[in-house]
């Protein structure tokens, strides 16, 4: 019996036969293909956009796998009692202990996989600690992180054009994770610009393009074939089983040649023997989605990712009766704080730039003008700006100028949101804002500007008098370099990322030097929703009674986070595609050793 809602005309020509059939091209799709084809399965690969990559590609390209080989062959010690500790902290009580186990194990065997067997090469991102370290229980200094080393695009051949490159500039995607720490912990004699020129003139892609580009070229040795501008539409089941998709080219779509190029309007019915493997992402150009689940209103939020990322595994999943789940709560997922950029254009939409708050003379604060976050950790200040006062009765509200803690009715609306970040002038020569280099004017319209605080704040339709207080006080902490309110700069993992080692405290400058500035910020999604499709340790897409469905497997940012539950680390997204896209290509191909087409 098929499935309401997919397509079923069973005995209708297939324009294509496969074995698995996997939607999307990011590293957890990648690793499918790789491995179901490196076990002789024949392999499609289908991109909605015209080049391969998707979110990994234009991502820092970070896995953490938990303890690995490539770590311990570094020197660096870990364990998965101490691995598992940290995740159970950062988890909240939400993730569901066999998949945080799978992951540990998983992570384990994908990194042994695919340095050893396919011949990805890795590399631990020297000297970069775990957020949380040391307040947390199993945190490591150091050693974690992994990276791909730098991947010479000629390798690719006509392919190198293929697949993504960052489109906000070569610091993106032409500096190793190892190489930009360096630069900022001053290491002697060492010129990021230099590296990054050298890395950009021999096109070494390094980052999540260069990841992607290792795993393509893994799968073309592999005899993956690729569809670009080719999108999911639809499944095709038989006896209730996925059998198949239906994909829908988008304009012109090309086998990997630039000369055999076709305008095709027509749908493709596609058949895949051994199921179909969702690798397309999360939804967050599906601006009701991302309401719905994360609590976000459209004119408050903005992504970096392609506007191919709508949502189309949970469309075509729903039809076979797999429907998307919460893995925590609004507030805990990943979905980051930045700005927008006039004028600034990227895949052909107004661009946005995400903020690494807590540079020097810079602090983060809301309409009444106060601090309410340590606004050198990220995670506290996305945490703080979804916070809602849930309306009557009286809410503390934050600190206030003195640091005594304001009775407030309850406005029954975010607590801290909308937020500003405020610098002064030396923020912008010494440290910069994206995309301006330090020293550089912002963009005309990127921030508000003035002489004094009151008048910003006049400006900016912030509290006066409650900037002004705040702006005193944290210059008071400054003196000392602690933030006895926040804790700001206690964390090594903040520092490394934006702060100044010259200074007592990395992350703390005063704001003293007219003009002032005022960015309004906006939540900025990165691919990695609250809510995603369950799946089992093997990557199988589960219905609401927990049973797979037959033929159809999801991993990556199309799926839940369970195994994580209310925590995020950097690395994680990518590594757990690798993960779950491994794991589901062993079971679709479980039963062999050689080519599973001539055994169909």
């Amino acid at each position: 019996m098929a499935a309401t809602g997919a397509a079923t005309e069973s005995q209708s020509k297939y324009d294509g036969e496969y074995d698995v059939i996997v939607a999307g091209s990011g590293v957890g799709g990648l690793a499918a293909a790789i491995t179901a084809a490196e076990r002789g399965a024949r392999v499609l690969v289908l991109e909605k956009l015209d080049q391969l990559g998707g979110v990994t590609a234009l991502s820092s390209g970070v896995l953490w796998p938990g303890p690995n080989p490539v770590s311990e062959n570094a020197g660096f010690h870990d364990t998965a009692d101490e691995a598992q500790a940290y995740m159970d902290t950062l988890s909240r009580g939400l993730a569901k202990d066999d998949l945080r186990l799978s992951y540990l194990a998983g992570g384990r065997e994908a990194i042994q996989y695919f340095t050893d067997k396919i011949g990805v090469e890795l590399q631990v991102i020297a000297g970069v600690p775990d957020y949380y370290y040391p307040s947390v229980q199993g945190s490591k200094p150091d050693g974690r992180f992994l990276e791909g080393k730098p991947f010479a695009a000629s390798r690719l051949g006509d392919w190198a054009s293929k697949v993504l490159t960052s489109p906000h500039g070569p610091s993106f995607s032409y500096v190793t994770g190892s190489e930009w720490a360096a630069s900022q912990t001053g290491q002697e004699n060492f010129n990021i610009v230099q590296v990054v020129t050298q890395h950009v003139q021999q096109d070494e892609r390094c980052g999540g393009a260069g990841l992607s580009a290792a795993f393509v070229y893994a799968a073309l040795q592999h005899h993956v074939e690729f569809r670009t501008s080719t999108a999911l539409a639809d499944l095709i089941v038989e006896d209730g089983r996925v059998v198949g998709v239906v994909a829908e080219p988008q304009g012109q779509e090309s086998n990997g040649d630039s000369d055999n190029k076709a305008t095709n309007p027509l749908p493709l019915r596609l058949r895949a023997r051994r199921g179909v493997i969702l690798a397309v992402g999360g939804y967050d150009w599906r601006k009701d989605l991302m309401q719905a689940f994360d609590g976000l209103k459209e004119q408050d939020m903005t992504t970096m990712t392609p506007p191919s990322i709508t949502a189309d595994h949970l469309v075509v999943a729903a039809k076979v009766g797999a429907i998307p789940i919460p893995a925590r709560l609004p507030g805990q997922s990943p979905i980051f704080v930045g700005y927008r950029v006039p004028g600034e254009v990227v895949f052909g939409h107004a661009s946005s730039r995400l903020l690494l708050a807590g540079s020097p003379h810079s602090i983060i604060v809301n309409r009444h003008g106060r601090r309410f976050a340590n606004d050198a950790f990220y995670a506290d200040v996305v945490q703080q700006v979804t916070r809602y006062d849930g309306g009557g009765g009286v809410d503390g509200g934050g600190l206030g100028s003195s640091g005594d803690s304001k009775a407030k009715p309850k406005s029954n609306s975010l607590l801290h949101w909308p937020a500003w970040l405020v610098f002064d002038q030396r923020m912008l020569d010494k440290y910069g804002l994206a995309p301006s280099a330090p020293g550089q004017p912002l963009p005309a319209g990127l921030a508000i500007q003035a002489d004094s605080l009151a008048e910003l704040a006049e400006r900016a339709g912030i509290d006066p008098a409650g900037l002004t207080a705040t702006v005193q006080r944290y210059n008071g902490f400054c003196e000392n370099g602690t933030d006895p309110d926040f804790g700001r700069g206690t964390y090594p993992w903040s520092a490394l990322m934006v702060g100044d080692y010259r200074l007592k405290n990395a992350n703390m400058a005063d704001l003293a030097q007219a003009p002032f500035y005022a960015v309004p910020l906006v939540h900025v999604s990165l691919g990695i929703g609250t809510a995603g499709l369950p799946i089992d340790r093997d990557g199988r897409v589960l219905t609401p009674v927990s049973k797979p469905v037959p033929g159809l497997y999801a991993t990556g940012n199309s799926t839940a986070w369970q195994d994580w539950g209310g925590g995020y680390t950097s690395g994680v997204a990518a590594m757990r595609g690798m993960i779950y896209g491994h794991r589901a290509a062993l079971q679709m191909t479980k039963d062999k050793d050689a080519d599973v087409s001539s055994k169909l």
